[in-house]
């Protein structure tokens, strides 16, 4: 059914929610799993509280360091796993590594963290679910 599975991590435990939905169906299917997390390229983190200033080059590489590591651990239970850190919007860098890796499924959890019309999914899942050109898996994750 599948053959090519991109799930979307960004080193939380959140994000780590959609891993076993990824797994399970990438065993089921024999299908290669592609994991992905995205850099943003903006220095600047808000949240409602306070501005932080983000090193991205020291983030990218804790980011591929993390996906080595959840790769290492997935291709000792026999999957073929590719892991890429991509930089950029995160939802068009996913899209556009979905299109480009030709994803025939995207898995990913839903932050669901703030606005109104985004409770239900989070704004990125919401937008990869609106843009995307293949299935989305959301796997709902709480706090």
């Amino acid at each position: 059914m599948y053959q090519r599975i991109l799930l979307t991590l960004d080193r939380s435990p959140l994000a780590e929610k959609a891993l076993p939905h990824a797994v399970a169906l990438a065993q089921a299917c024999h299908a290669a799993l592609e994991l992905v997390s995205v850099v943003p390229l903006s220095d600047v983190q808000a949240s409602a509280e306070y501005v932080v200033y983000v090193d991205r080059d020291q983030e990218a590489a804790q980011c591929e360091e993390y996906l080595r590591r959840v790769q290492g651990r997935l291709q000792g239970e026999g999957l073929q796993v590719d892991a890429t850190v991509r930089r950029g919007d995160v939802t068009e860098e996913i899209l556009r590594h979905a299109d480009e890796r030709r994803a025939d499924l995207i898995v990913m959890s839903t932050h669901g963290r703030s606005g109104l019309g985004r409770w239900v999914y989070g704004s990125i899942a919401d937008r990869v679910l609106r843009h995307a050109s293949v299935p989305v898996l959301l796997v709902r994750a709480s706090e």
